[in-house]
């Protein structure tokens, strides 16, 4: 299979998540978790003039768990979760680290690279509102 982490066994992927988060001056690092106690979504905030702009990297474990399913490789149910939360969080951890180096080269800032990610009051990311909006921006409402 090509997908990335799909066997991934490291534990360390929120500590270099955090770590290099907060080392890239992210605020407020916070973990949303399920019933189950797994974290399913990264929220944090970064000050823009002056003000902190709160972000949610959510996890989407069941998406991961559903290719990973196509596999057929797994002798349980319970190891093909583990696995895909595994896999999620590797490839959030690898995701980042790679857009800090863009952000440590100038070719991007915070803002850009996680704009999609951006939270509203409403707990929505940016994305999940134009997703909900068929991605018209604001103004081409008359164009529904």
């Amino acid at each position: 299979m090509a997908l990335k982490n799909y066997t991934s066994k490291s534990k360390n992927a929120f500590d270099v998540i955090q770590k290099c988060l907060a080392s890239h001056g992210a605020q407020k690092l916070m973990f949303d978790y399920n019933g189950q106690g797994e974290v399913i979504a990264l929220s944090f905030a970064i000050e823009l003039d002056g003000r902190l702009i709160g972000f949610k990297l959510p996890a989407r474990i069941d998406q991961v768990e559903a290719v990973l399913k196509q596999e057929r490789r797994w002798r349980n149910t319970q190891e093909l979760k583990d696995q895909a939360y595994r896999t999620a969080w590797a490839n959030i951890r690898d995701w980042i680290t790679a857009q800090m180096a863009l952000v440590d080269t100038r070719m991007a800032k915070m803002q850009e690279i996680f704009l999609p990610y951006m939270a509203g009051k409403n707990g929505k990311t940016l994305y999940e509102s134009m997703e909900e909006n068929r991605f018209l921006l604001p103004g081409d409402q008359n164009s529904r």
